[in-house]
């Protein structure tokens, strides 16, 4: 359809920006709150509940529910698998653990007669980046190498020239390597053969996105709260990728490889409203909307190709100079509805709707022209929203959670690329003025996409089935949170 034609331009725009791509534009727009240990046992619904640092993340009013100063400090550990299969049945797994902070922070109280003015500063986690994929699959239909032959075809390269000023860090490697010829008559070979290969795909992720917090709340004689919060979110990530042919026999050792370094940094600014209403006693209603956070991002990558093939002599390899892109992005605003039921002292029940229209994000640079891409955006992503559900109940000291929370796809609410469900749980012990909160999170995602696809757009013009991956992603998180009420 045209959507997956609109994606299939996406996923690669030479030249200047061929190191991103579409799921990298994704991943900075997106948002998975990693909060303190009660918000991600209670599936992170705390838009009406509040008291809890990791609320300002999502409707600032909830700063003014703290009644006393609070220090908060939250350390996790996060488990991720990732298996990748493949029509044919091979199946590759791999797995990657890191310890990271999800937010720390700190809350100040002031009476002024019957209302009470919070401000709070510090940091909430607002994604995770960490994750490593392998894949191992047998083709014996054809080779990347047929992809990038159908691209220069399609784009009338005749030399290397040609090709260098097209694809300077992917597809003019091959030539380079010698994985790739010109011919006089216009026709291209290659020593790699079209299938009986194994394919292999490696990648290492690292960073995330931390969101710097300033913010306050008034709290109306007990009714009525209103928030604001000024963020500057800062995305920190690196990607290491490393596809390899593989087409050994008993006499020869042959394979080639290329490897991409990519890293993606920079701040951004944004903005959060929010209120909380207590209609009755026995419900909380709260509404907050986020703007649309403003990113200056810097890209790095290069790419390596080594070409290993005994059968031809083979022995070249190929390193590209690191090259730098600067440019900004606009990610979706945000609007949250969310209600709280309240059972007294002993427990309640929440749920956050959210709204997010991903076909809104935008690019630009002062020395590249966005436009195609930013109308192949609006035309590829769509609205979607997410739910998250939390409950807890107290007793005594403890308290016990639970919680589930559900993030639609970027495609739209129907698409399953993307989509993401969690289920959680936890507990919590104060004693005086000291609270630790222990939580577990089980996150799965599911994400289909063809092999080729970081590297070409044109995999579906060579002519024979070409490699589509099934890749399913399961988050393990242990979690603790440290609070300490400061008299």
């Amino acid at each position: 359809n045209m959507k997956k034609i609109l994606l299939i331009l996406l996923i690669t725009i030479p030249f200047c920006f061929e190191a991103q791509n579409i799921n990298d534009v994704y991943n900075i727009s997106a948002t998975y709150y990693q909060g303190t240990a009660k918000s991600m046992a209670m599936g992170n619904a705390m838009g009406a509940v509040g008291q809890d640092f990791s609320s300002v993340a999502i409707n600032p009013a909830g700063l003014g529910l703290f009644r006393k100063p609070e220090f908060i400090f939250t350390p996790s550990v996060n488990m991720t698998y990732t298996s990748s299969s493949h029509l044919n049945g091979n199946k590759a797994y791999d797995f990657k653990t890191n310890l990271s902070v999800n937010n720390f922070g700190m809350v100040g109280v002031n009476k002024t007669g019957n209302n009470i003015v919070t401000w709070g500063i510090g940091m909430n986690r607002t994604n995770n980046f960490n994750n490593r994929i392998y894949v191992d699959i047998f083709n014996g239909n054809n080779s990347l190498i047929d992809a990038y032959f159908a691209e220069i075809i399609a784009n009338d390269i005749y030399n290397e020239n040609e090709l260098y000023d097209y694809s300077p860090s992917y597809i003019y490697p091959i030539w380079e390597t010698y994985l790739m010829d010109f011919h006089p008559d216009g026709s291209l070979s290659s020593p790699v053969p079209m299938g009986g290969l194994t394919q292999r795909k490696g990648v290492n992720s690292w960073g995330g996105t931390n969101e710097w917090t300033l913010s306050t709340a008034i709290n109306l004689s007990d009714k009525l709260f209103l928030g604001f919060s000024f963020n500057m979110p800062c995305v920190n990530s690196k990607k290491i990728t490393d596809y390899e042919e593989d087409f050994s026999t008993d006499d020869y050792d042959n394979y080639w490889i290329q490897e991409e370094v990519m890293s993606t940094s920079g701040w951004g600014i944004n903005g959060k409203f929010g209120l909380i209403a207590y209609p009755a006693r026995w419900i909380r209603l709260g509404a907050s909307f986020h703007t649309p956070t403003l990113y200056n991002l810097t890209d790095m990558w290069r790419t390596e190709t080594y070409a290993h093939i005994d059968e031809y002599g083979i022995h070249r390899s190929w390193e590209t100079p690191t090259s730098y892109f600067n440019y900004s992005m606009i990610t979706p605003w945000k609007a949250n509805a969310s209600a709280a039921l309240i059972f007294g002292n002993f427990g309640m029940i929440t749920a956050d709707y959210e709204y997010v229209d991903y076909s809104s994000v935008k690019l630009s640079a002062y020395d590249y022209d966005y436009n195609s891409y930013n109308d192949a955006i609006r035309a590829t992503f769509a609205p979607t929203m997410n739910l998250r559900l939390g409950t807890e109940w107290r007793y005594q000291n403890y308290c016990f959670r639970g919680g589930y929370a559900f993030y639609g796809s970027p495609y739209g609410m129907s698409e399953i690329d993307y989509r993401r469900n969690a289920l959680s749980c936890g507990f919590g012990y104060t004693k005086h003025a000291f609270t630790i909160d222990l939580a577990y999170v089980y996150t799965l995602q599911n994400h289909n996409y063809n092999l080729y696809s970081q590297y070409t757009n044109y995999y579906d013009e060579i002519g024979t089935p070409s490699p589509e991956i099934k890749e399913i992603t399961r988050l393990h998180s242990l979690v603790v949170s440290l609070k300490f009420r400061i008299y």
